[in-house]
């Protein structure tokens, strides 16, 4: 912990901009990379208890963070992650904003919204995880109350999906009623680049537009059943079905989706 929390230092100390060097859609470089695991509890169609996870990477650098799919990241095929519709969230990108890159099929979305500072409440537990001692803080973000865990010694504001705003990373945050969870695995002080790229024709939308339309469309009871029922026949360009995955265009549809639980409302 000792070496790593040195490293960053050296990092933060000696880090400078270098955008007329990088390439056009290299925003930053990163000073540490973590790797979560995301859960998320809920039901499937016959109301069996089930528990839907998947791998997150956070890139944090001196300004901005990115969080996206850990098999994107590693540069693996990640179809499993385009089901679960995994999102990339840049922090800070613009300038003192947060933009994501989402999915409501058959569509691609990018949304953007001003960073809102969370109101985090400070207090007197610890506890230690992947080797840091971590202090626990309280707050509400987007209609759901967090706890988090977040550690001093690695000095960063930042932390996974769109939760930030605490004197050093979040390493876990778990949504007040226990159905969201990210657990940090483990966290390395590397450099790489932090690059933002929009997919060709994707739609953009206010965030608050897209969470309302994401949440009504999931939430629906059709949705389970039939996940595709509210898209329109002249909204299909083309769709293949292969191996039980029906994709509309190059954007896959999870055929047997878990009851939606909105991280953010």
């Amino acid at each position: 912990m000792k070496t790593l929390s040195i490293i960053l230092l050296m990092f933060l100390g000696s880090y400078t901009l270098t955008a007329q060097r990088q390439s056009t859609d290299s925003i930053a470089h990163t000073l540490l990379v973590a790797n979560y695991e995301y859960s998320c509890r809920s039901t499937d169609a016959q109301g069996k208890e089930l528990t839907v996870t998947y791998g997150l990477t956070l890139q944090v650098g001196q300004d901005q963070a990115c969080t996206m799919g850990r098999k994107r990241h590693d540069g693996e095929k990640d179809q499993s992650e385009q089901l679960l519709y995994v999102p990339t969230t840049w922090q800070n990108y613009p300038k003192g904003r947060m933009t994501s890159v989402e999915i409501i099929p058959p569509y691609r979305y990018l949304t953007t919204e001003t960073m809102k500072q969370i109101r985090w409440t400070v207090l007197s537990q610890y506890d230690s995880i992947c080797g840091h001692s971590c202090q626990k803080a309280t707050g509400e973000y987007a209609g759901r109350r967090w706890e988090a865990w977040f550690a001093e010694s690695l000095p960063t504001r930042f932390g996974p999906w769109r939760l930030g705003g605490l004197p050093g990373l979040i390493l876990r945050a778990t949504s007040e009623d226990g159905i969201h969870r990210f657990e940090c695995q483990g966290v390395e002080a590397v450099k790489e680049a932090i690059r933002y790229g929009a997919p060709e024709g994707a739609m953009k939308c206010a965030r608050s537009k897209f969470v309302e339309l994401r949440n009504r469309l999931f939430t629906n009871p059709n949705y389970l059943s039939k996940p595709y029922y509210y898209i329109k026949p002249d909204e299909i360009s083309s769709m293949t079905v292969m191996d039980g995955t029906m994709t509309l265009g190059d954007v896959p549809i999870n055929m047997k989706p878990a009851k939606f639980q909105p991280l953010d409302y």
